[in-house]
């Protein structure tokens, strides 16, 4: 009893729309059946679009057996939702504009469960809908970068099989002599007529291993370094325009 009167107390005292939908859902899961129909009725008159409102009068109307009337209020409560659908319309407009597609998509799919029937919105639906099964396939082709092992012996001796001057000199370009005589070596191996590619790979040596005092085929070094690179990049170019393979 000490209830009933304090839920009349808040009803005489002009309850808003959500604590009447509060109450009055509570009163119904409580089989108040009845007092929720009386109630709705007479606060529609002050709320007449509240949907919460207009739903739990027709479910209570279903409730007790008043068919035709719960059918008339949910048709009403049904129109009502329908003019309020084309919000989910402007949301995934917002949403595709900041690049949130997904979000975008899914707004998309609540209006067109609505307007089935709307062409541009059908067509918006499906190029989302594209767009993000051609971001998930490529997501699952790529390595993430943690997940890669780098292994830069392994690599190089991959390199070394498929040896070519290019690739040699390449090394001698980054300062990796050693490298570079390993490729040549290669070569050699496979290609010993290349004499272009033996030349320059006594000429790698000798910088590891300089020749002893007089040996004019070291270089002078009283050469500039810019006198050195040009007889470097003259003797790439001869091994290069020698080259029978790639």
């Amino acid at each position: 009893m000490e209830k009933n009167r304090l839920i009349e107390e808040i009803l005489e005292h002009g309850p808003s729309s959500s604590t009447l939908a509060c109450i009055l859902s509570r009163m119904k899961e409580e089989g108040h059946i009845r007092e929720v129909i009386q109630v709705c009725i007479r606060f529609l008159s002050l709320y007449p679009d509240d949907v919460r409102l207009r739903r739990l009068l027709a479910e209570s109307y279903a409730a007790v057996g008043f068919i035709g009337m719960a059918e008339a209020e949910f048709m009403k409560t049904g129109r009502m939702i329908d003019e309020l659908v084309s919000v989910y319309r402007s949301l995934a407009r917002i949403y595709e504009t900041q690049g949130r597609h997904e979000e975008a998509a899914a707004a998309l799919r609540r209006y067109v469960a609505h307007y089935p029937e709307q062409p541009e919105a059908l067509e918006s639906l499906g190029r989302l809908e594209r767009a993000l099964d051609e971001s998930k396939a490529l997501a699952e082709t790529q390595v993430p970068v943690e997940d890669i092992t780098w292994e830069t012996e392994s690599a190089e001796e991959e390199l070394v099989d498929f040896a070519t001057p290019t690739i040699a000199e390449l090394y001698y370009a980054q300062g990796r002599t050693d490298a570079a005589i390993q490729t040549y070596e290669s070569i050699l191996k496979n290609h010993p007529e290349d004499g272009a590619s033996l030349l320059r790979l006594k000429e790698l040596r000798d910088m590891l291993n300089p020749p002893a005092k007089g040996d004019d085929t070291r270089p002078s070094p009283g050469r500039s370094k810019e006198e050195r690179m040009i007889a470097i990049l003259e003797r790439w170019l001869s091994s290069i325009r020698e080259l029978r393979y790639v």
